[in-house]
């Protein structure tokens, strides 16, 4: 039986080590998943301090941040960040087909982490939330459907502030990365709001008790830190732009003809 501390939080230092068995597991069959989890960690436990929770909760949160996307081990290269052999399989599905494929490493996650003796079962409810009901924008777009039922997660909205958070900093870690790498993140004011907003306007966090403060902090913290990752990445772009707007080193065509990817286009504002 796992230890217990004064909380009744099962608490073992192990399940953050590298060496433990579900961490080497993402590392070795998905290196793009586990390098998104430990920056949604990152983001989460800057965002935990900045709104006063104590360790216990500090560390629970951390742990859903490592493994709220475990089971996309199961089929790992189903997901943009591990096809570094630029290998899409989803250019050669039907739309209504990928969202099936994708929206399963929920359930995965859940089957997974609740097999687990180690993971508090806290920290797989918030994992098993963090993608809600909301819109996998990106197929929706490419099916050519207004139907946008037919392509959410039928999950359960986050029913904690810490599944808020993490359903925040997953969307914004992915997109941010997705957006740098195309040059077209902008200011990340803008960016950290919109994704926010969208959130309240697709009403995915309306279960959750989240005071006008909290929000207040959780999107100075988010603007900080993603303007501490990103600061020389957006200053080579307006650089770029600025040299293309003067018809210098333009290659090929418009940026705007290059298709969007899956975390583009999730995280823009309905």
């Amino acid at each position: 039986m796992p230890e217990e501390n004064g909380n009744g939080n099962a608490a073992h230092p192990d399940v953050l080590d590298k060496s433990y068995h579900l961490m080497a597991t993402m590392m070795a069959s998905a290196s793009g998943t586990f390098s998104h989890a430990r920056a949604v960690a990152g983001l989460l436990d800057s965002l935990g301090a900045a709104l006063g929770m104590d360790t216990v909760r500090l560390r629970l949160l951390r742990i859903a941040g490592y493994y709220h996307d475990i089971g996309k081990t199961v089929s790992p290269q189903l997901f943009t960040e591990n096809q570094a052999d630029g290998h899409n399989p989803h250019k050669e599905l039907e739309p209504w087909v990928s969202h099936l494929l994708i929206m399963a490493h929920v359930g995965h996650t859940a089957s997974i982490l609740t097999n687990d003796d180690n993971i508090p079962r806290e920290v797989v409810q918030w994992c098993s939330q963090h993608h809600g009901t909301s819109v996998m924008r990106y197929f929706l777009v490419k099916s050519g459907s207004e139907n946008t039922d037919r392509f959410r997660y039928a999950a359960t909205r986050p029913q904690s502030m810490e599944a808020a958070l993490l359903m925040i900093c997953d969307i914004i870690e992915a997109a941010a990365r997705s957006k740098s790498q195309s040059g077209k993140l902008g200011a990340i004011d803008k960016f950290v709001d919109g994704v926010v907003d969208s959130l309240i306007k697709d009403t995915q966090l309306d279960d959750v008790i989240l005071r006008v403060g909290d929000l207040g902090i959780v999107r100075r913290v988010l603007k900080r830190e993603m303007e501490s990752m990103y600061h020389d990445r957006i200053d080579y772009d307006d650089a770029k732009k600025e040299r293309d707007s003067k018809g210098e080193g333009r290659e090929g065509g418009e940026g705007g003809d290059t298709p969007k990817t899956e975390e583009e286009v999730d995280s823009q504002p309905e």
